[in-house]
This record gives structure tokens, sequence and C-alpha cells, in this order.
């Protein structure tokens, strides 16, 4: 492993933890779409700021937020020409367990690191972003 290019390490870590999650969401009968919509709820409430933050075409967060709808996580209310987005009891109680299950995960990837190292391994992972960012 120790020969392996750095941008093959980060996708190889990408995936297997894309691959746990995913898991654990449709353990919740949430797919990983409406995941991405859940996490833009905690601090918008309109879903055309929803469609924007989640990086979609219209039409796919709208299916997104539809299912969500029909599962019984969020509700959307007309405000005029706006739809405004909520999420249900079950909603926050999903939210909760995702919190929870990402925790665990997170937990996971660290179990051979010391605090040290994980301190360290996320301070370079912010500053490889910024520098793909242009050093925003």
């Amino acid at each position: 492993m120790s020969g392996e290019k750095a941008c093959d390490l980060i996708s190889e870590l990408y995936w297997l933890m894309r691959k746990k999650f995913e898991s654990e969401l449709e353990a919740l009968g949430v797919t990983f779409m409406e995941f991405k919509a859940l996490i833009h709820l905690k601090e918008i409430d309109l879903q055309s700021e929803i469609i924007r933050k989640m990086g979609v075409s219209k039409g796919t967060a709208s299916k997104v937020l539809k299912s969500l709808e029909d599962k019984g996580i969020i509700i959307r209310e007309t405000l005029g020409r706006k739809y405004a987005v909520k999420l249900t009891k079950k909603g926050l109680k999903v939210i909760e367990e995702i919190q929870n299950k990402s925790g665990v995960l997170e937990k996971s990837m660290f179990s051979e690191m010391s605090n040290k190292e994980r301190a360290c391994f996320l301070h370079l992972l912010e500053k490889a972003i910024k520098g793909l960012e242009g050093g925003k």
C-alpha cells in the first residue's frame, strides 16, 4: 500500500466510508441523496435553497424531497410562491440516528490513530482541500 499515490488512497478512503455509511443509511430507510438533502435542513428551510445546496438538478432534488415527504421525514408547506421544508418528529429522530451512525463510523476510521495523529490528519486534509480550491 505504501507505493500508492495520495489520490488513490483518498479515493479508497472515500469509497470505503461511503459504502459503510450508505449501508447504515439503508438500515434507516434513507438513501444517500436523501441524506444530502437532510444535512441542509438543519440550517435551511426553503426548498429552493436546499435544491441549490444539494448541487443536483431541480428535478432530482424534487424527487428526493418528495420521497422524504412520503416517508414522513419532512413536510412541505406553501409560502406564497415558495415552499418551506421542515423536519417532522420522525425526521428529527432520523437525523439523530444518522449523527450517531456517522460518529461510530468516524470512531472506527480513527481507531488506528492517536489523538495527535487524528488532529494532524484532519489539519492536512483541510490544507489539501484549500489547495484544490485555490487557497480560499
